[in-house]
């Protein structure tokens, strides 16, 4: 059962996007049975659950890579599930997706890679790529490196090349897979506040699927908890932590204790 609501000032009342009654199997193995949820204009939902509940299928559903096998998935209103590849083009200029792998070509410079989704989907013109090249690269603190390669990078310079590619298109909703997965605590935290900073600077929405039940309580207005195919609690982080449902507490269980622990 869903709970909550939007409590921050910032968040619009408009879905911009929509899952309704997503169902997805995989030969006998039904993943999602029943999805129900809506994500806001200008919000940042933590998507959580444990290894195999149909997270990142969820949010592939979202660009196209993967389709429902029942249900509606909706953009600002606009059912997507029955597009063309042609027809997807320009809604994946307005969703952009960085993956947990960075999905960095490590053949091209930084440059490069960030001028790519330009050069592939625009006619943007070489001067104006650089600019938002020097542009993102700044918004996440890693002015001039336009010519080194992401094998000279570390991991969570990669990681920021990757977020830089992602908001070089302008688009209005960032899909996160994992954003700090493998990064000591001092890089999740930068990233943490890197993916605050971008829905605060420019607005954008956001989905984070993440494993990292403090980045999720830290980046997310609202959690929403995936178990048994369904959506089975979503609220704000503050509301979710003391939700009485027996499944949500085993689930956040080792944050608490960790906590505690922590002061």
């Amino acid at each position: 059962m869903q709970t909550g609501q939007i409590t921050s000032p910032h968040r619009s009342d408009t879905p911009f996007l929509e899952f309704r009654d997503i169902h997805k199997a995989f030969g006998k193995l039904q993943v999602l049975k029943s999805i129900h949820l809506s994500v806001y204009r200008g919000e940042t939902v933590s998507l959580v659950g444990n290894s195999g509940t149909g997270k990142s299928i969820l949010v592939k559903m979202l660009i196209g890579l993967v389709k429902p096998d029942q249900g509606d998935i909706l953009v600002e209103g606009q059912r997507v599930n029955d597009l063309r590849e042609t027809e997807w083009m320009p809604l994946r200029k307005r969703l952009s997706m960085v993956f947990q792998a960075n999905a960095l070509f490590d053949s091209l410079t930084v440059y490069e890679n960030l001028a790519y989704p330009l050069r592939e989907n625009d006619s943007v013109p070489e001067e104006e790529i650089r600019k938002r090249a020097a542009r993102v690269l700044a918004d996440v603190k890693l002015p001039g490196i336009e010519a080194l390669y992401p094998s000279e990078l570390s991991g969570g310079m990669r990681k920021r090349v990757g977020f830089a590619r992602a908001i070089i298109t302008q688009p209005e909703c960032v899909l996160y897979d994992e954003p700090t997965a493998g990064l000591d605590p001092i890089s999740t935290t930068v990233i943490d506040r890197m993916i605050r900073r971008f829905q605060r600077d420019l607005g954008v929405t956001s989905i984070v699927i993440t494993h990292d039940l403090k980045s999720a309580v830290s980046v997310g207005d609202r959690i929403a908890l995936l178990h048994d195919g369904v959506v089975w609690a979503v609220a704000p982080p503050d509301q979710i932590l003391i939700d009485p449902d027996p499944v949500v507490q085993r689930f956040f269980e080792g944050y608490q204790m960790s906590k505690k622990i922590l002061g």
